[in-house]
């Protein structure tokens, strides 16, 4: 492959800035895409474009129409994912939030039914109750504990 033996002479001339410009180039960055056919094709949502494409190679992304056309189309692909990935950060956040919030309410409602109108229950639905209100409890103990490793900063949000 030509593009290995320029890099392999650039190295030899130590010519650093050349070759952080210049990456090595692998067969894979080679193959053709069927995503210019199909965008929305699966699995084509987290793609990127390779680093050649990145390169102005002599103002062509000013001067040929078809090169701006694309770097637009790209910068609005990537747009597209960092805004997707924000609100799914933001779902995820909520969700936590309600997650622990779903487990406190059914501990609580468990609680409240050995207390309901004020009869006095069977002994064995009092201990059910209480057995159910504690999974419940150690559930939402469990979920701020993985939470708060996954995120630190971890606040629950109504």
């Amino acid at each position: 492959m030509i593009h290995s033996k320029c890099q392999v002479q650039l190295s030899n001339l130590q010519a650093h800035a050349l070759l952080e410009k210049y990456l090595w180039m692998e067969k894979s960055h080679l193959k053709a895409s069927a995503a210019v056919a199909n965008p929305n094709a699966r699995g084509q949502r987290n793609s990127t474009l390779l680093w050649f494409w990145s390169l102005d190679v002599q103002g062509d992304s000013i001067s040929n129409y078809w090169m701006n056309e694309f770097y637009r189309v790209h910068w609005l692909w990537a747009k597209a994912l960092h805004d997707r990935w924000s609100e799914e950060q933001l779902l995820i956040e909520y969700e936590m939030g309600w997650t622990l919030q779903f487990f406190l309410h059914k501990a609580g409602m468990w609680l409240s039914r050995i207390t309901r109108n004020g009869d006095p229950l069977p002994e064995g639905h009092k201990c059910y109750a209480i057995r159910q209100a504690h999974m419940y409890h150690q559930l939402a103990k469990h979920a701020h504990t993985s939470f708060l490793k996954a995120n630190t900063m971890f606040k629950v949000i109504v």
